[in-house]
């Protein structure tokens, strides 16, 4: 396996347990995005959507891309349409994120983690499309 292509399956990796993680334990994930429940009574709960959203679609878009990575009998060129959409994906992560350091500085109480998951997002795109990069040398 290329160098290219373990970088790729340990982001791949990483993200799948992070979705796993909001599966099991939707606090933790709200916790970690800094969102809370509706506090109105009358709509309790919200922990489905961080186990959907934050869990399971996590979980289970990484863990197939990452399956699809390390079949030894694919072509590079299809790994590579594989996993494209969720390099594009975190670096859009990354854009959004950026745009609202920089512009929503009235509605975000502080920067707090923003400046943390920037480089993060950014990275995991990278990390995540490094056979592209391959594709391209290849």
């Amino acid at each position: 396996m290329s160098l290219h292509i373990t970088i790729s399956a340990i982001a791949l990796l990483f993200c799948a347990l992070l979705g796993l993680g909001s599966l099991l334990s939707p606090r933790w994930a709200a916790g970690i995005v800094r969102l809370k429940a509706d506090p109105d009574p009358d709509k309790p709960g919200g922990f489905s959507e961080f186990r959907a959203t934050y869990g399971g679609l996590l979980l289970m878009l990484h863990a197939t891309a990452l399956l699809i990575l390390i079949q030894p009998d694919l072509a590079l060129g299809y790994k590579v349409f594989a996993i494209f959409p969720l390099a594009a994906g975190w670096m859009g992560a990354g854009l959004g994120r950026t745009a609202s350091l920089l512009l929503d500085r009235d509605d975000n109480r502080a920067p707090g983690m923003i400046p943390v998951w920037i480089p993060l997002e950014l990275a995991l795109g990278l990390a995540i499309g490094a056979p592209f990069l391959q594709l391209g040398a290849g």
